[in-house]
């Protein structure tokens, strides 16, 4: 790619038609083709009766057809939202109720039941995509068009919830690839090589920074699924730039010695992380193996984020930098108070213009009491910052459990725990777990006359049901009581502690 500046979809094309723009295990797919099966799949998106400002679905793993699908939502003028393709049917169904889908774009079986079960029109990914989108009208798109993602977030009331933010709605999509582009080299993300997609696609963070990328010129190569050892050869492939998480970093540090050998680190010149938190101990064996090249970042779908690059975290090692912009960041003790420096807190942030411009889709009241009446807002971290305004953070609410850089809220899982038959009370929290981070740990009392052994073979067949994988307790304990205040609020911040303590 050129040094020419970051341009529409459309002047890439033009530019650069016959190179390498999107590819994965299977396929790749040119500039000029990238453009032009945006157009096409635009068209059938309204040859099964959508318009601009309708909903699209996509429920896909990570491929080509994911990135293509989207683009061409945005392209005309539709919100979309990426849903997670490890939810059970009865999740992505409450999602494609809530954002009132008008189409599933997916190639897993619980999308297309919960699709099915709702009477949605379905664009299979895995049967008759290519000849559905070579029966659709290739004309262009109309400029202008106004789409935007809409990104879904759990939150301690346990539903998630989708993220509308009010820039996104009057930006066209032109100005969107152009700005996104910008961004992205303002993040220090290189136009110049490839960049290595190793999360899934329906992540927020890896998404957003993935497409700024590509909107720069830099072509993605889609890894299917994430594997240590298949990713030292996908990384000497070209690759200046990814985005991963520590866990990731653990495994690439497990395999073998003359298996990591294999890897030249030279080309790399970005490497974002975040979605977790990194310990010190892991982040400089990184730095000693792959050289200055990481930019941390801290933040939430919902707006705010701070970054750090190798050389500001060499000299304060542990920090997840400073907010981006003209943001700033508040520590707030428990009584609202806004606290100095190295002293722990709730971490906020706040823009200057005051309250962030989003709202939670179909929850106003929520959108609301996210905020304080100054127009900060916070997702419970607990950290502090310096004397010269970085930030460190030193633990997180205990009503968040992050695992392999994936929120999970207890929320949501007691919420199916409590529909079981047996069961009188319950908590759920976050314990070790040497691969992941964290793992969800349930706390219940049965009923009396109950058996113990059943309900909690029950509770396992409910959260087998209704959550996803990754959010199912990993054990469940019996207990006679669970913890609670004399107002009868659980003391969800005991239980977490003696889970961690002597791990």
């Amino acid at each position: 790619m050129s040094d020419d500046t970051p341009t529409t979809l459309a002047e890439l094309a033009n530019r650069h038609p016959d190179e390498l723009a999107l590819a994965d295990d299977h396929q790749q797919v040119t500039w000029a083709e990238l453009d032009a099966l945006t157009h096409r799949i635009g068209n059938g998106y309204e040859a099964v009766g959508l318009v601009p400002g309708d909903h699209v679905a996509v429920v896909a793993t990570n491929r080509v057809e994911f990135v293509i699908s989207m683009l061409a939502a945005l392209r005309a003028g539709m919100t979309m939202t990426p849903v997670k393709t490890n939810w059970t049917a009865t999740e992505i169904a409450y999602v494609l109720q809530d954002a009132s889908s008008r189409v599933v774009v997916t190639d897993v079986d619980p999308a297309r039941r919960a699709a099915t079960e709702l009477g949605l029109p379905i664009v299979d990914l895995a049967a008759g995509f290519d000849e559905w989108v070579a029966h659709q009208d290739p004309s262009p798109l109309p400029q202008g068009r106004t789409g935007y993602r809409i990104p879904y977030t759990s939150g301690t009331t346990g539903r998630p919830k989708g993220v509308r933010r009010e820039q996104d709605a009057s930006t066209p999509f032109e100005t969107w690839w152009t700005s996104s582009g910008m961004g992205s080299q303002a993040l220090g993300l290189p136009r110049d090589g490839v960049h290595l997609m190793v999360s899934q696609l329906f992540h927020g963070a890896p998404l957003a920074f993935g497409l700024g990328a590509l909107a720069a010129g830099a072509p993605m190569r889609i890894m299917t699924r994430w594997n240590a050892d298949a990713a030292i050869d996908l990384l000497n492939d070209g690759v200046t730039a990814s985005i991963m998480v520590p866990t990731m970093f653990r495994q690439l540090l497990a395999l073998p010695e003359e298996r990591r050998a294999q890897l030249d680190p030279s080309g790399f010149t970005c490497i974002l992380h975040g979605g977790e938190s990194c310990p010190v101990e892991l982040k400089q064996k990184m730095i000693d193996w792959w050289g200055p090249v990481f930019v941390e970042y801290y933040g939430f779908t919902e707006g705010g984020m701070a970054l750090c690059t190798t050389a500001e975290w060499l000299e304060r090692p542990g920090t997840v930098g400073k907010p981006m912009g003209a943001q700033e960041v508040l520590i707030v003790d428990e009584n609202g108070e806004v606290l100095g420096p190295h002293q722990d807190g709730t971490v906020y942030f706040r823009r200057p213009e005051g309250r962030a411009a989003f709202r939670y889709l179909n929850a106003d009241d929520k959108t609301d009491a996210a905020f304080r009446a100054d127009g900060a807002f916070t997702v419970g971290d607990i950290g502090h910052v310096d004397e010269d305004g970085y930030l460190f953070l030193s633990g997180r609410s205990a009503e968040l459990i992050v695992s392999a850089g994936v929120n999970v809220y207890p929320a949501e899982i007691e919420s199916v725990i409590f529909e079981v038959e047996g069961v009188a009370d319950a908590v759920v929290a976050g314990g070790p777990d040497d691969e992941r981070g964290e793992h969800a740990v349930a706390f219940i009392s049965v009923a009396p006359g109950t058996d113990p052994a059943a309900v909690v073979e029950a509770v396992e067949a409910a959260c087998a049901e209704h959550l996803a994988g990754y959010k199912r307790p990993r054990r469940i304990e019996v207990r006679d009581e669970i913890p609670r205040d004399p107002t009868g609020k659980v003391l969800r911040t005991a239980v977490r502690k003696e889970l961690w303590e002597g791990a």
